[in-house]
């Protein structure tokens, strides 16, 4: 239990980054009991992701095979690749993190669903087909609709950018010919007519009376069609309703089609995740960065979070560092001294030169080189020095960071994001169960 005389800045754990693996990770804290701060300088990731959770949909990804069985493909990688995040979390902790997001999501307002052993495919806004193994409500049926093949119409919103129901067709058509396309106007549904944007319309769709005149609207263009799909534009946190509405009305099964950006699905996870987190009694700090990690003089860390005037000191007994690749500021590939962590200035050993990084195709089988760096741990996710000892008591890392995967090929991010989050706040208690404060004591 942390002391009462303890500063109102100082936690069990600190909590580095807002992407899915440091939600995954503060879930975790939470559980335990561990009071906790999360601290971000960006919303993180999520609201640019599709809200489709990845496990493993691509093994190996030289081959580009696409897997059915995230779990049998899973273990093959665990087996091949032991410095594989995956690996270091091994199968039993990956199901005990997976399963309990399921069930978190599955009681959620955005009602996740998913196939115990399975990988679900489902439509883009390219047209082209994803495989993803956890999936919200508003895309249940779109993973359906494809594997049914059934009388389908996708609709596109006048002026709405970033989406074509006759992209999506055209791309499809050949596997899909009851696939057809539609094109509507909501001018016409609106008080003062304005240029469609995704929040706005998300906005207008949480209200009855205007589905029931979307309804009308688009009851002429059905057709025959069994499935209605929409750009992921279906409400806010009441999205589940609004799907249950208008399929009702329509009498047909309606989906989302997750767009590139803006992306509804990941903010709802993201607003759902935050909300929960605060509502447990999470500190949530937001728009500045952590500046500099190291050990405090009396045991444990101090981080410093940058200020108008000064930096704000924090102090906890362990730190979980989720801060993300490339995009996410965790890494920067520098010129002068190669890939480097950014928060500890940790250059990432290659084993390859800069020119290597690179490839003459684009996305082309085994992956960019470049996309397999990141920090060096042990099982317990401890950062590690070249000479093998950890980095900073007490400091673990999950997520993208970490090296040896290439996510975007396997299609894992989400599910390293979660295992990862979930193993290293179970390496903090396991630490604390046996007395240290560090977590590699």
């Amino acid at each position: 239990m942390t002391p009462m005389n303890r500063s109102s800045r100082s936690y069990d754990v600190a909590v580095i980054g807002c992407g899915l693996a440091g939600l995954s990770a503060a879930r975790q804290c939470v559980a335990h009991g561990l009071r906790t701060v999360l601290l971000a300088h960006t919303p993180g990731s999520l609201p640019y992701t599709s809200g489709a959770l990845d496990l493993l949909g691509v093994y190996p990804t030289e081959t580009k095979r696409f897997r059915s069985n995230p779990w049998e493909a899973l273990s093959e990688l665990i087996d091949r690749e032991p410095t594989h995040p995956y690996a270091r979390v091994g199968l039993r902790g990956v199901r005990a993190a997976i399963h309990d997001l399921e069930e978190y999501l599955a009681d959620s307002p955005l009602q996740y669903r998913h196939r115990p052993n399975e990988n679900m495919a489902i439509i883009t806004a390219a047209g082209t087909v994803k495989p993803s193994y956890m999936l919200p409500g508003s895309l249940a049926s779109n993973s359906l609709a494809f594997e049914s093949r059934r009388p389908t119409l996708i609709v596109a919103i006048e002026g709405f950018p970033n989406f074509s129901s006759e992209q999506v067709v055209d791309n499809l058509r050949d596997r899909w010919p009851g696939l057809r396309a539609t094109r509507i106007d909501l001018g016409q549904l609106q008080d003062k007519p304005r240029r469609p944007m995704a929040n706005q319309l998300a906005d207008e769709l949480e209200k009855p009376d205007f589905r029931a005149r979307l309804a009308e609207l688009l009851r002429p263009s059905l057709g025959q069609a069994k499935f209605l799909g929409f750009p992921a534009i279906l409400g806010h946190d009441g999205v589940a309703e609004v799907c249950r509405d208008l399929s009702a009305r329509l009498d047909v099964e309606v989906f989302e089609i997750p767009l590139i950006s803006p992306s509804l699905p990941g903010q709802r996870l993201q607003q759902l995740m935050e909300h929960d987190l605060r509502a447990a009694g999470v500190t949530w700090l937001q728009g500045a960065p952590v500046t500099r990690l190291e050990k405090h003089p009396d045991g444990g860390l101090q981080l410093f979070r940058k200020g108008k005037v000064a930096d704000t000191i924090y102090r906890a007994d362990h730190v979980v560092l989720a801060t993300g690749r490339f995009v996410g500021g965790g890494l920067e590939a520098r010129r002068d001294a190669g890939v480097c962590e950014t928060l500890l200035g940790v250059k990432i050993e290659a084993t390859v030169s800069r020119d290597d990084w690179h490839m003459s195709t684009f996305l082309g089988g085994p992956g960019h080189l470049i996309n397999r760096l990141g920090l060096s741990v042990d099982q317990s996710l401890r950062p590690l020095k070249p000479d093998g000892h950890p980095i900073l008591p007490g400091l673990v890392a999950a997520g993208g960071l970490l090296e040896g995967h290439d996510w975007v090929r396997e299609k894992s991010g989400a599910g390293i994001s979660v295992a990862t989050g979930y193993a290293a706040v179970h390496a903090i208690v396991s630490s604390r169960n046996k007395g240290g404060r560090g977590a590699d004591k």
